[in-house]
């Protein structure tokens, strides 16, 4: 029985624990006990009651969560001539926000809700942005939605792509932006990975990376005009963002690599033709080093990988490709690709 599994059984049988219960129980570290609760809150299985130590956790009830919420803060403001910094600035003011957070969540939630405020700002064409934070559970919660021509929308017509589903990948490669006068493309890139939980909603689509549980995922949804951008972290969290920013930069602090999840692409799990291919490392070419994660990826075509790793290497030498997670009949044709060029 995994780990988890015995977590949910023992909150059954006892009605409400805590985390030090499951060091004792289970015999595993405070670390991985506390990595195990969190996923298990994320996936609404369980509900943590309480910030500290101390807080207990039962099981999950939707009645008893909506109880546990703190009443939203909601802020609208029109567009024109709005100013993002000044936004948070009276924002953190008004809550006494660094009080809240951890010196680490503090940082990283000025760097994210100033990034995404101003993407409302200069890419929306809306005529207003509004705001919403919420704390539940020792969690900070923030949504910026507008009602303009929606994020996968701007990036599709921009760039000529086939459909939003395109458009969402591209937007998670980085250095992709519709206004590169003005914007470098990296703020949906980190602030997507600093986040515990980012969801962006536009029109029918829903993109949502949680990093509690490692997963990234395409998703229907109810038609919506504009963008909706929700961030999560926890209050007390310790995620470095220069550490962050150091994984994918150069010593010069140039935003140098990027991650490419390539099951993300696909739904079919195999990548076959150049096309396909093309399609994937439209926009990489800005990148020095670009991680290929094949996780979840059944099979690839020769054309593929031939069009990736031969074609596309030889007319870019100066761009590393670094191919992880692969099976073996990937790695195979991959491989293969790889020795020709």
């Amino acid at each position: 029985m995994k780990n988890k599994e015995k977590i949910l059984r023992f909150v059954r049988q006892k009605k409400a624990i805590r985390a030090a219960d499951v060091v004792r129980f289970s015999g595993i570290s405070r670390q991985a006990a506390a990595k195990h609760l969190r996923e298990l809150v994320a996936s609404r299985q369980l509900l943590r009651e309480g910030v500290t130590r101390g807080a207990r956790y039962i099981p999950f009830n939707p009645k008893k969560a909506a109880s546990l919420k703190t009443p939203s803060i909601i802020l609208v403001y029109k567009i024109r001539g709005l100013e993002e910094d000044r936004v948070f600035e009276a924002w953190a003011h008004r809550t006494h926000l660094k009080r809240q957070l951890s010196p680490s969540a503090f940082k990283i939630v000025q760097y994210a809700f100033t990034e995404m405020l101003n993407n409302a700002i200069d890419h929306s064409k809306a005529a207003r942005v509004r705001i919403e934070v919420r704390w539940e559970g020792g969690i900070l919660t923030f949504t910026v939605s507008d009602r303009g021509i929606g994020a996968f929308e701007s990036i599709r017509r921009k760039f000529k792509m086939r459909d939003a589903f395109e458009a969402a990948e591209h937007l998670l490669k980085g250095k992709q932006t519709t206004a590169p006068e003005r914007h470098s493309g990296q703020g949906i890139f980190f602030t997507s990975r600093i986040a515990d939980h980012f969801v962006l909603e536009s029109r029918a689509l829903k993109l949502d990376v949680n990093n509690l549980i490692q997963d990234v995922s395409l998703l229907d949804r109810k038609p919506l005009q504009g963008t909706k951008v929700t961030f999560s972290l926890r209050q007390r969290s310790r995620k470095d963002l220069k550490k962050l920013f150091g994984a994918y930069t150069d010593s010069d602090l140039v935003f140098d690599k990027t991650e490419v999840k390539i099951r993300f692409s696909k739904t079919s799990g195999e990548y076959v033709s150049r096309s396909e291919a093309r399609r994937l490392l439209f926009g990489l070419e800005k990148f020095k080093r670009i991680m290929m994660d094949f996780s979840g990826v059944r099979g690839v075509g020769q054309g593929f990988a031939d069009e990736v790793f031969r074609v596309f290497a030889k007319n870019h030498p100066q761009i590393r490709i670094e191919p992880c997670r692969m099976s073996p009949s990937v790695s195979f044709i991959v491989n293969r690709a790889r020795r020709e060029s």
